[in-house]
């Protein structure tokens, strides 16, 4: 149905998730500040209220609602996405923190069957895909294995914990059939998410309290770390074997990302806007290196992505929730008096989780594992049978009380509204998809020009319209794209492209193109 497959259906049930969810628990949040949760509400609320800021501040900025196409990382996934936290916070008890850690390993189990049917060459769908054949349900390798990576965890942990002979049987059939797929799919992201996290699950289960062994292995541990580490950036003697060409490519993303930061240090370039920005923060040697067409709308670092869409005070906020995640995984891990599987696996896959944003990108079938397993930490940290939990969730196993009339109210609401802001660019997506198939120009130009409105649209008809000498019509969209986003460079690409143009405005376009992109010498030849 759609253009994009793979991040609007997930934005959708995203956001009207996240949106529901809070509307059911809103009547209970005055009860949860006077509890132990209070920091981590505080904290989540306070990232919303922070984002909201950064959003009317760069309300020019078309991409910051929904997010950019093909990412949609905007205010409203980002909402969600802290809203979720602290809905897993709320009603967590062990049986429910099982379940999370169960689901996990069952995604895993979905995506790594997928992925060896791909491998096999029989995808039963035709996608567009100019990469290993190995993309999963997240539409790129990269993904695929770091979930991969971070769903095996979960099932070694299982695995090391107590449980019949032939589930584990099966856990570990599921776990060698995702380091395979893994492999297969040319990621290394994958593999290095499962070998750190299955070093200090080996800690965790066998050497924790050995005084002497745990000190020898983490010593051990710790310097093939710092090895791989070392060898990922071309030093060392692992460089010949870990070293890539993408750890450069990434690394001038990282600088952009950081430039945007420092240049922008209150609220940022707008939620989602990296892409917007990226040429006119690109070092020349950023330029020269791949070619000036090639650009990134992500700094495939979250937390630069972060600190370079909201400044200084969005990523401070972030990193006050990542430092509460890392507190109660602490005490959790500590109070333990023996290995608890799902302790361990609900720390080792954030843990995971958390080292593969630093290398990637926040796509949103990994961002909702990174908060889910987050708000799962500390709601065991915290949950100790509270007061501030609904009855009706507290006890599993038995009849649920009557829900209250707030709550429903409250719910609906949330479901309606997440329904309502969240289902516009799936609808305008399955529209302009509908119309290309078409090939009614006039059906095209609709599309392109509908509600919420996107420039990627208007960018992607122009020129259809202009390969088919519709040059008036291209025309039309081009002005209408940079109308929308001044910063697109795509918009000026296609209007200059149009030999419709006249002289005038086609060196006012150039120039507009040399400012937004200052290093490219392809312009003007």
């Amino acid at each position: 149905m759609n253009l994009d497959p793979i991040n609007l259906p997930k934005y959708l049930v995203l956001v009207v998730a996240g949106l529901a969810l809070f509307g059911n628990l809103a009547p209970y949040l005055k009860r949860v500040l006077g509890s132990e949760s209070r920091l981590i509400v505080t904290a989540g609320l306070g990232f919303l209220a922070v984002l909201i800021i950064v959003y009317l501040f760069n309300l020019d900025n078309v991409n910051q609602l929904h997010g950019a196409y093909g990412r949609n990382t905007g205010l409203l996934s980002y909402a969600a996405l802290s809203l979720i936290l602290l809905g897993v916070v709320f009603v967590s008890n062990r049986g429910f923190m099982a379940k999370i850690l169960n689901v996990l390993v069952f995604t895993g189990v979905v995506n790594a069957v997928y992925g060896l049917i791909q491998w096999a060459g029989m995808d039963p769908v035709d996608w567009s895909n100019p990469y290993n054949p190995i993309v999963g349900t997240l539409g790129n390798p990269n993904f695929t294995s770091a979930h991969l990576g971070i769903a095996a965890l979960a099932s070694l942990a299982l695995v090391f914990g107590e449980m019949v002979m032939g589930w584990r049987f099966v856990l570990i059939l599921n776990m060698l059939l995702s380091l395979f797929v893994i492999y297969q799919s040319d990621s290394s992201q994958g593999l290095l998410v499962f070998g750190l996290g299955a070093g200090l699950l080996v800690y965790l289960k066998f050497l924790r309290g050995k005084l002497v062994l745990a000190s020898i292995y983490l010593a051990g541990f710790v310097s093939v770390v710092v090895g791989g580490v070392l060898g990922i950036l071309n030093k060392g003697p692992l460089a010949s074997y870990l070293y890539q060409d993408s750890v450069t490519y990434r690394s001038d993303y990282w600088r952009a990302g950081w430039k945007m930061t420092v240049d922008n240090p209150f609220f940022g370039v707008g939620l989602d806007s990296y892409g917007d920005w990226y040429r006119f923060y690109r070092s020349e040697a950023a330029t020269l290196r791949r070619g000036p067409d090639v650009t990134s709308n992500s700094a495939h670092n979250v937390f630069l992505d972060i600190s370079s869409n909201g400044g200084f005070l969005l990523l401070i906020a972030y990193l006050v929730i990542i430092g509460l995640i890392f507190r109660s995984a602490f005490r959790i891990i500590k109070r333990a008096k023996a290995f608890d599987a799902i302790a361990a696996g609900l720390v080792v896959s954030w843990l995971a989780y958390l080292v593969q944003s630093v290398i990637s990108i926040n796509q949103l079938g990994l961002a909702i594992w990174g908060w889910v397993l987050g708000g799962a930490i500390i709601g065991y940290d915290t949950y100790k049978d509270r007061s501030d939990t609904p009855k009706a969730i507290r006890a599993p196993g038995k009849r649920p009380e009557q829900v209250p009339a707030n709550v429903v109210i409250t719910g609906s609401l949330g479901l309606i509204v997440g329904i309502l802001v969240s289902i516009w660019p799936v609808a305008q997506d399955v529209s302009f998809r509908s119309a290309l198939q078409s090939g009614d120009a006039v059906k095209i130009v609709s599309a392109a020009d509908g509600f919420p409105g996107n420039t990627y649209y208007f960018n992607y008809a122009g020129d259809v319209l202009l390969q088919n000498k519709l040059d008036d019509q291209a025309l039309e969209l081009a002005r209408k794209s940079i109308e929308m986003n001044p910063r697109d460079f795509n918009g000026w690409k296609l209007l200059i492209s149009n030999p419709k143009l006249d002289e005038a405005e086609r060196e006012k376009a150039m120039a507009e193109m040399k400012k937004l992109d200052p290093f490219n010498n392809n312009l003007g030849q």
